[in-house]
């Protein structure tokens, strides 16, 4: 059973900002990291299924991540903030994998609870036809679609995660954008 004063504990580090909660970690408290896997593990996770296309494997990703994160963390310089790092380690556990991998996996479906079989289908099939879309993208042009456009992160956020410049990001996204949409029209003219 725990006492009010660790409940109180626990409440005061879920309420901290990331680089607080490293600088905890550093000092000692595990509950910091804790607290960074509850905060990011759900965002992580979409990153590396896009990336690996297989859920059991995104979830392996995710915590190689945070195993990483319990040696790597206690060094962290805050020269980017530490979604930054997470997201370039979670990048990286991904290249590893994929490379480790002979056969890639089968997309995983996602179905919601749509009120009718014809709609749920016409959004499997429009979530798979833009998947396929992305994929076709250049490495770096899918990078700052998943960022920018999935993940919703700010151009100076997508550029620090990316090592790049925000103009590169910019610019990144406006020819990933334009090819999808002559990618998309192609199709419908077929």
């Amino acid at each position: 059973m725990q006492d009010d004063a660790t409940t109180e504990q626990d409440t005061m580090v879920d309420e901290r900002d990331d680089e607080t909660l490293v600088r905890a970690f550093q000092n000692g408290q595990p509950m910091a990291l804790a607290t960074l896997y509850r905060r990011h593990r759900s965002r992580l996770f979409r990153l590396a299924l896009v990336w690996l296309e297989d859920a059991e494997l995104a979830e392996d990703a995710v915590q190689c991540v945070f195993e990483r994160g319990v040696r790597g963390l206690p060094r962290f310089r805050f020269n980017a903030s530490p979604f930054t790092w997470l997201y370039r380690t979670l990048r990286n556990v991904c290249h590893e994998i994929r490379r480790k991998q002979a056969v890639v996996a089968e997309p995983v479906d996602i179905v919601d609870a749509a009120p009718t079989l014809e709609l749920q289908h016409a959004r499997l099939q429009t979530a798979q036809r833009v998947r396929t879309l992305v994929q076709r993208l250049p490495p770096r042009q899918r990078e700052v679609v998943m960022l920018r456009i999935f993940e919703e992160l700010s151009v100076a956020d997508t550029a620090a995660s990316m090592g790049c410049r925000q103009g590169t990001v910019k610019a990144l996204l406006h020819k990933a954008k334009a090819a999808l949409l002559r990618q998309w029209q192609d199709e419908n003219d077929d």
